[in-house]
């Protein structure tokens, strides 16, 4: 029946085996005969795993909890197993971590991708990079969806769901009574909102304060000697976009200062339709300052005033909610309402996981404010 370990060198070693989530290198035969052995490089002899650097005596509960970093597991004992599971070439097998625990370790990130191919979203960018960052070095991996068109976004959360394609999805553009936050909540899914809703269920989210950031960029431009200041923003149907407007309204009722419907365009925030706005509202009004919702209207604004008006845009005002250091590398600097996106994915990614693991959505509400810059 060929060699036989003893029982506890053997002990080590079917513990090993037995933990779902630990594999070896592809082992002989041998083990049939309670012989196992590590697979050596080629042109070498295969190591007998009686090695006496072997830690005896352990339990499976003991290698189970040293392989996954317990707490509950000394850190000496740790060390030894994982050291000579180092040695004898195991590795962490995520698929059988999956089927022992039932998780997939996937997070998707279901987000609005701009349809502008010309100069893209780097605040989107930021967001995926902090995700990303936040999962690193953790056993997760990050899936990422672009959002469809409204209406079918809930058609993609149906197939994560029922296909348990994940195990929690982080959301962005959230409206008011949105109708994938109720689905998620019905179905039981983890997830996080990048935004608020005004649901009576509660649920987690991370989220930019829109309303103190309009506010903030207004009030400067004001400061700065602009009176007839425009808002370019996104869709009315979007929550941040009411936050920012309440914002905007607020700092120009405290200069008092009068609000003008007709210096507000809610659009599709990409860099064509700002350009379009900004020109017409520098040919058709007295504006002579304009608060962009991101990086890619601000962009499109300022060529718009260039192409209106560009005797006038040396002394025009532009205020911007960023998470990026465009400003930096701008002629003229705008007054920028900064958070990074980086922090704000990291964020997302980390709360999520913790909602996963079981914590209370109510400890996972957080709102941040951004600095002047």
């Amino acid at each position: 029946m060929g060699i036989t370990p003893s029982g506890g060198r053997f002990a080590f070693h079917f513990a090993l085996r037995f933990v779902v989530g630990v594999v070896s290198a592809p082992l002989p035969t041998a083990v049939t005969r309670l012989r196992l052995q590590h697979a050596a490089p080629f042109n070498s002899q295969k190591r007998d795993l009686e090695d006496d650097r072997r830690p005896a005596g352990v339990s499976v509960t003991t290698v189970a909890r040293a392989i996954n970093g317990s707490p509950k597991t000394s850190a000496g004992m740790a060390e030894r197993v994982n050291r000579v599971a180092e040695e004898l070439g195991y590795v962490r097998n995520m698929e059988g971590v999956k089927l022992r625990t039932g998780r997939t370790y996937v997070l998707a990130a279901l987000l609005k991708f701009p349809s502008d191919t010309e100069i893209g979203d780097p605040t989107l960018l930021g967001l995926l990079q902090g995700i990303h960052q936040r999962c690193r070095d953790t056993d997760y991996s990050v899936r990422t969806i672009i959002a469809p068109e409204t209406g079918e976004d809930t058609i993609e959360l149906e197939r994560l769901v029922k296909g348990r394609g994940c195990d929690g999805v982080v959301l962005d553009h959230t409206s008011l009574q949105d109708r994938r936050v109720k689905y998620l909540l019905e179905a039981g899914m983890p997830f996080i909102t990048f935004g608020r809703t005004e649901l009576f269920s509660p649920h987690a989210f991370f989220d930019v304060d829109n309303e103190f950031a309009a506010w903030q960029g207004t009030s400067e431009l004001i400061r700065r000697g602009h009176r007839n200041i425009a808002l370019l923003d996104g869709p009315e149907a979007y929550t941040y976009v009411r936050q920012r407007m309440t914002g905007y309204r607020r700092a120009l009722a405290e200069a008092g200062l009068s609000y003008r419907e007709e210096l507000v365009r809610n659009l599709d925030p990409q860099a064509d339709a700002a350009r379009l706005a900004a020109a017409e509202l520098v040919r058709t009004t007295g504006v002579d300052g304009i608060v962009c919702v991101n990086d890619v209207v601000l962009m499109g604004a300022r060529r718009g005033v260039r192409d209106a008006a560009p005797e006038r845009f040396k002394n025009f005002g532009f205020s911007v909610r960023s998470g990026t250091n465009l400003g930096d590398y701008l002629e003229t600097r705008p007054v920028t309402s900064y958070f990074s996106r980086i922090d704000a994915g990291w964020s997302l990614a980390d709360m999520l996981i913790r909602r996963i693991e079981g914590q209370p959505v109510e400890e996972l509400q957080k709102l941040v404010r951004t600095e002047l810059r």
